[in-house]
């Protein structure tokens, strides 16, 4: 199916603890994941495969959700999103690693929300 939700990611004051919390209560497997660079995340399996993640999040935002949609082509998403009045927040970011693009927006009611593509 296209235009799904297909990961969710969480910007943690402290990705440790939560990666700590989320383990013991859900029982995820939680792995933790080197990015290009000295960026690294925890990857979170809920029993059928990599769903969701947590990283370090901006202290200022203090700790949030983010789901993302999976999307053809994030580049035209992205700037279809701005088109119909989305302020962009992260423009396309390239994950490295073959792991594909994000993007994340605020839609025109102020609600925060991403996507992610292949290409």
């Amino acid at each position: 199916m296209k235009n799904t939700f297909g990961w969710v990611q969480l910007g943690s004051t402290d990705p440790k603890a939560a990666k700590d919390f989320y383990e013991h209560l859900f029982r995820w497997k939680i792995t933790h994941k080197k990015m290009d660079g000295d960026k690294s995340f925890f990857e979170i399996d809920a029993g059928e495969g990599p769903c969701a993640g947590i990283a370090q999040g901006e202290a200022s935002k203090g700790s949030h959700w983010i789901p993302f949609v999976s999307v053809e082509d994030i580049h035209e998403s992205t700037n279809k999103a701005r088109d119909l009045g989305a302020e962009i927040i992260l423009p396309v970011m390239d994950l490295g690693g073959n792991e594909g693009f994000i993007s994340v927006f605020k839609d025109p009611t102020g609600a925060v929300i991403g996507m992610h593509s292949r290409k």
